[in-house]
C-alpha cells in the first residue's frame, strides 16, 4: 500500500486547530494511517494532536467486523475489530447532540402542544404564525419560562421535527417570492402616488388607506371582497361587494359616507391609494383624495398586500366569494384586526388604531366619531 505521505503533504496533516474537536477529514486520515500500522503517537504527530486524543478516537470508532471463510464445505465466521471513521463521526455527532444545556423543548411539552394547535388551526380554527404563537402563548400560559424567547428558536424546532407542524403547514414561508420586473404597459388612472401627502408616506398619522380587492372565481358573476388597510396602524376594513366593477366599489364608498356623514367620513379617510385595476377607475368621482400606485408595483401598497394574505388563510383562492356570507368575512376581518403582530410588540392592529385615533382626537380637540361602524 502506498504510504500516505506519498499522496498527502505533511502540511495538510498538521493543520489541526488547537482545542478544536476532530473533523471528519481528520478521522479519515486516522483510519488511513492506522491501516498502515502507525502507532497512536505517530498518528498524533502527523495530525498535530495529543496521542491520547487518537486513543480516545480509536476507542470511539472501533467496530466489530465479521469475516466468512469456507473450509471443507463449511462456512466459518471470524470476528475482528477495525477503526471506522464513519462510526467515529456518527458517535461524535450523537454525543455532541446530547451535550450542553438540556434543550428547552424537553420541559416545554405544554407549549409544544399549544404551538401545534395554534399553527395547525386546531385551537380556534385559525392558523397562527410562529411569531403570533409566542405572543398568544404569553397570554394563555402561566409559566413564561417554558416559552421560547425568540421566534428563531421556534423555527429551529419546526425544522428539527420537534413539533407536528412542518414548514409546509406555515402559510407564509413556502410562498415568499422575489419581485419580478414587468414592462410598463399600464398607465396610472389618476394622481400618482408620488403626489400623495408626506404624512401618508411617513405613516405619521392614521387616515391614509391602501385599497384592493380579493377575488374568488374570475367568471364575472362572483362577488369580491373590498379590502382597506390603514397605513399607520395596519388595521383592516373588509366588505363583500357585488363584483369587481367600478360601480360596486363606488357604491360602497357612497353608502359609507352616507352612514358616517361627510365630515366624519373625510376625517377617517384622508387619502386612499389603490392600484390601477379597472374597478378603481372611477374612484376619484366619489372621493376627493385618491392616488394610484405605479403599475406592477404591489409593494407600494405593502401593508394592504400582507393583509390580503391573511384573508387568504380563510378565503381559499379560487373558491367563490359567494360561498362566504358577509358575517363570515366580517368575523375573519375581526380576527385579523385582533391578531398579535410583531411590529407592535405583540399588540393587535385594533389596539394600535384605537390608541392613535383617541390620541389624534384629543390633540385636535375634535368631537368623538363612531368609527366602530367601519368594522361591522
Amino acid at each position: 500500500m502506498t504510504h500516505l505521505n506519498d499522496t498527502m503533504s505533511t502540511s495538510l496533516l498538521t493543520t489541526h486547530k488547537k482545542n478544536a474537536h476532530l473533523t471528519k477529514e481528520e478521522r479519515v486520515m486516522i483510519a488511513t494511517l492506522k491501516s498502515q500500522g502507525l502507532s497512536n503517537r505517530a498518528i498524533g504527530r502527523q495530525l498535530g494532536v495529543n496521542h491520547q486524543t487518537i486513543n480516545n478516537e480509536l476507542n470511539r470508532g472501533t467496530v466489530r467486523q465479521l469475516r466468512h471463510q469456507k473450509s471443507n464445505g463449511k462456512i466459518y465466521e471470524y470476528s475482528y475489530y477495525i477503526y471506522s471513521y464513519e462510526a467515529g463521526q456518527a458517535t461524535y455527532l450523537e454525543h455532541h447532540r446530547h451535550s450542553g444545556r438540556r434543550r428547552l423543548y424537553y420541559s416545554s411539552k405544554q407549549f409544544l402542544r399549544l404551538a401545534d394547535q395554534l399553527m395547525l388551526g386546531e385551537f380556534d380554527d385559525h392558523h397562527y404564525s410562529p411569531q403570533a404563537v409566542i405572543y398568544k402563548a404569553r397570554d394563555l400560559m402561566n409559566d413564561g419560562t417554558l416559552i421560547p424567547k425568540s421566534v428563531v428558536t421556534l423555527y429551529q424546532w419546526i425544522n428539527e421535527g420537534v413539533l407536528r407542524t412542518s414548514n409546509l403547514d406555515l402559510f407564509e414561508k413556502p410562498k415568499r417570492k422575489h419581485h419580478r420586473t414587468h414592462p410598463q404597459a399600464k398607465r396610472c388612472l389618476g394622481p400618482n402616488i408620488a403626489q400623495r401627502p408626506q404624512t401618508a408616506d411617513q405613516r405619521s398619522e392614521i387616515g391614509h388607506w391602501e385599497l384592493d380587492t380579493v377575488q374568488g372565481q374570475k367568471n364575472g358573476n362572483d362577488s369580491v371582497v373590498l379590502v382597506m388597510t390603514d397605513r399607520l396602524s395596519r388595521v383592516n376594513i373588509t366588505s363583500k361587494i357585488a363584483g369587481k366593477t367600478a360601480h360596486a366599489v363606488n357604491q360602497f364608498f357612497i353608502n359609507l359616507r352616507h352612514k358616517m356623514g361627510t365630515d366624519a367620513y373625510y376625517r377617517i379617510f384622508k387619502t386612499i391609494t389603490s392600484d390601477n385595476g379597472s374597478e378603481f377607475s372611477e374612484l376619484t368621482q366619489v372621493h376627493d383624495h385618491v392616488f394610484y400606485a405605479d403599475p406592477y408595483s404591489p409593494w407600494e401598497r405593502g401593508s394592504n398586500e400582507i393583509n390580503n394574505r391573511f384573508l387568504r388563510k380563510e378565503i381559499t383562492k379560487g373558491e367563490a366569494i359567494n360561498n362566504y356570507s358577509s358575517a363570515q368575512i366580517i368575523a375573519t376581518n375581526d380576527w385579523m384586526n385582533h391578531y398579535p403582530r410583531a411590529m407592535f410588540n405583540g399588540h393587535s392592529l385594533m389596539d394600535s388604531y384605537r390608541k392613535a385615533f383617541y390620541q389624534e382626537i384629543s390633540q385636535l380637540h375634535q368631537p368623538i366619531i363612531n368609527w366602530s361602524v367601519l368594522f361591522i
